[in-house]
């Protein structure tokens, strides 16, 4: 019967907590290094150092969605091995059919908080990059370190579906904020 080998099965795992403190670790030296960011537009590369850090942060939170994802298959693989091995279930268990069975509601939360990741970060960082160049490079940062507190507490809210809405709807509000806020500023340079 095949097994994950231990070493193997804790990799993820070990990527997870990895990779989580890496982004404290960028959170700590965003908090350090760069306190007095430009309050309006970036005037030069050196004043986008706040949205970099947001951005690092953003990358790793993504990769530690994807280390948890693997660590949620890999639980649930072992699981589905040892009711097969005790005879709850006739069909021997695949990785391959663990990790895409979306009829597993552990499976399906990690899967959504990692794909509804990927639907959010393209706009997010434009977004952010956008409202740095042309309105404050403080406030991109200032919204895009609370998009990461609200994206980082996905997976708990699919699993009690109303709690969803407190992490969606304001990461959707900053992703407004970012965009909506970059055009009014361009806007208003054309009515001028």
């Amino acid at each position: 019967m095949a097994r994950i080998p231990t070493k193997l099965k804790y990799l993820p795992l070990s990527g997870v907590y990895s990779l989580t403190l890496v982004l404290l670790y960028i959170a700590y030296l965003a908090a350090g290094g760069h306190g007095d960011a430009a309050t309006g537009p970036a005037a030069n590369i050196d004043d986008y150092a706040p949205v970099v850090y947001v951005t690092a942060a953003a990358m790793a939170m993504y990769y530690v969605f994807l280390f948890r994802q693997s660590t949620v298959s890999f639980a649930e693989f072992e699981k589905a091995l040892r009711d097969y091995k005790e005879k709850k279930i006739d069909v021997r268990p695949s990785i391959g059919r663990i990790k895409y069975d979306l009829g597993n509601p552990n499976i399906l939360a990690v899967t959504r908080t990692v794909g509804n990741y990927n639907e959010q970060l393209v706009p997010f960082l434009i977004g952010m990059y956008l409202y740095a160049s042309f309105v404050s490079v403080k406030g991109a940062a200032q919204y895009g370190w609370a998009w990461l507190l609200f994206r980082s507490y996905y997976e708990w809210g699919y699993r009690r579906v109303p709690a969803l809405f407190l992490s969606t709807i304001p990461a959707y509000g900053c992703v407004l904020a970012l965009i909506g806020g970059t055009v009014r500023e361009v806007s208003s340079r054309g009515a001028e």
